[in-house]
């Protein structure tokens, strides 16, 4: 298909977009919220913890439970605690960066009481959007710059693997997706839509998504960024938000919709901008 200007002003390429970007920098904003509070913290950013190995196991182990609970537990509920403990974690590290106790409590709770009430696709966002900052900011705080690198390619050639050549990803997706687990930004063609409810999405739909994944992993690179220097992450982040739109414009001149690998245009978009990084 021939990419057009109408490609770039509709409201699902804008709403994604803007979800995207704002999840990077609101990581940025959480962890400078969270170093500014203790020395303490200032010492865990410092010390790193994760090595390559250790990042690499853990993302296997998770990977193979993941499938092992898709083929034996048909019911839903095992997949939605997985999903709300994981957000639940990463919403209390986000509310307690910005808010004191007990305001951080209340903030989580009215989210969860939101999206439990009417569970429409504008909360699911933007509580993923809120979780994935916070879990990012953890996870980065893990890690050091070249062993970051590192992961970032490794993850990428998996995620092209994965899509493309065994696409047990696809799968993984579809069948999370009928179990209405919802791992993903879901974007509508429109501003209505934001207010459908979730359980009514499928995948084959006019309804676009992005992975956690194609948002958390350049985001943690983005947070152990900042082990060199603030100006470092954010032109870090915008490479990554330009290895975004690179990924929709390969996604939207498709000569036939399909799932694609995210990560590998945005961990190049990602990379360049940490090398651009250097030259101020």
């Amino acid at each position: 298909m021939k990419l057009n200007w109408r490609h770039f002003i509709n409201f699902g390429f804008i709403f994604e977009l803007f979800l995207y970007s704002f999840c990077l920098f609101l990581a940025i904003g959480t962890a400078l919220n969270i170093l500014s509070m203790t020395a303490i913290s200032q010492a865990i950013f410092l010390h790193t913890n994760f090595t390559v190995w250790q990042f690499i196991i853990t993302f296997i182990v998770a990977t193979i439970a993941l499938l092992l609970i898709l083929k034996y537990f048909k019911r839903p509920w095992v997949l939605q605690i997985l999903f709300y403990l994981a957000v639940i974690e990463g919403l209390l590290i986000f509310s307690q960066a910005y808010f004191t106790w007990p305001y951080d409590l209340i903030v989580i709770i009215v989210i969860l009481a939101y999206w439990l009430i009417f569970r429409n696709i504008l909360m699911h966002d933007i509580m993923l959007v809120l979780a994935i900052s916070g879990l990012s900011v953890i996870l980065g705080f893990d890690l050091e710059p070249r062993s970051a690198i590192i992961i970032l390619i490794l993850i990428a050639i998996y995620d092209f693997w994965a899509v493309y050549k065994t696409k047990h990803m696809v799968k993984m997706f579809r069948e999370m997706a009928e179990k209405k687990v919802h791992f993903a930004l879901i974007i509508p063609p429109g501003y209505k839509g934001l207010f459908n409810k979730v359980k009514d999405v499928i995948p084959q739909s006019q309804f676009m998504f992005v992975g956690t994944g194609d948002i958390a992993i350049p985001a943690i690179f983005v947070i152990t960024c900042l082990k060199i220097n603030l100006l470092t992450s954010l032109i870090t982040a915008l490479g990554a938000i330009l290895g975004f739109i690179f990924l929709y414009i390969l996604f939207v001149t498709q000569e036939e919709r399909a799932p694609m690998p995210g990560l590998p245009p945005i961990v190049l978009g990602t990379l360049l901008g940490f090398l651009i990084s250097f030259l101020f």
